[in-house]
């Protein structure tokens, strides 16, 4: 399969990024997500998305969005435009706070099927850092803005965040064939 990383500016309004960020600090339970070595947690809000292939691997989390959500239809048009055999198996708001990145890393996810894509929605950018680097691309975070790319296949991080918490509409998909050669 070949390595990919897409990049929409604009992909949706800033009224609809502000909807996900109000889901995200209107969760009464946050799903932890980290540990002390990248900053700290980041906290995990699923988003429901109901029979459409997403399920949720565990936890107590209030899941309020509808599963028609134009959203999460529109990725998922575009994620299927570029492999029609994966499934979405995640969504939801990922809240970094002050102080916390990601190191350089693949996805190597060996509990279930393996990652196919990830798709990043930024919601907000009145933040510093938290930019998503690859060894060649530096991606600056804008409202709205959509990067698609193979988690499993492309090093890839988050720098350090700082002065603001920083929101994230992120998606995980999986193929539930193997590859053709």
């Amino acid at each position: 399969m070949r390595k990919l990383i897409f990049v929409e500016d604009n992909f949706i309004s800033d009224e609809d990024c502000q909807r996900y960020i109000k889901l995200s600090k209107e969760n009464q339970n946050p799903i932890p997500y980290g540990d002390v070595s990248r900053g700290g947690d980041t906290y995990l809000t699923t988003v429901e998305w109901e029979n459409q292939g997403a399920r949720y691997l565990g936890g107590d989390v209030d899941s309020v969005v509808p599963s028609e959500d134009s959203v999460i239809v529109r990725v998922n048009e575009l994620c299927k435009s570029f492999d029609s055999e994966i499934e979405l198996d995640y969504v939801g708001v990922v809240r970094w706070p002050i102080g916390t990145f990601m190191k350089p890393h693949v996805d190597d996810n060996n509990i279930h099927n393996p990652d196919v894509f990830a798709a990043m929605l930024y919601l907000n950018d009145d933040f510093g850092g938290g930019h998503t680097l690859f060894e060649q691309y530096d991606i600056k975070p804008e409202v709205g803005k959509l990067i698609v790319f193979s988690n499993s296949q492309l090093l890839h991080y988050v720098s350090k965040v700082e002065d603001s918490e920083r929101f994230v509409l992120s998606f995980w998909y999986k193929r539930l064939t193997p590859p053709a050669d």
